[in-house]
């Protein structure tokens, strides 16, 4: 796991206070699996983008599934910018 899952799960783990973070994976779906309701949703989108200077469209949270897709999104979008 490089630094920047290690910091997606952090995150994660920061806002899903209820989950533990030895069970954040990076497969596991946000929603179905770590129990995450829209407002941890909005609340994790929050502190990504704070975190990495990104701005995540609503277009873009609906397609964002699993902790990987966080981070590839996240990687995605660094090299663009």
């Amino acid at each position: 796991m490089d630094d920047l899952e290690t910091r997606v799960i952090d995150l994660i783990a920061e806002v899903l206070v209820d989950v533990n973070k030895e069970n954040i994976q990076m497969s596991s779906k946000i929603v179905e699996d770590l129990g995450a309701e829209s407002l941890d949703i909005y609340d994790m989108i929050a502190l990504l983008e704070d975190e990495f200077g990104l701005e995540i469209a609503d277009e873009d949270v609906e397609k964002i599934q699993t902790v990987q897709d966080v981070a590839d999104f996240i990687k995605q979008h660094q090299k663009a910018s």
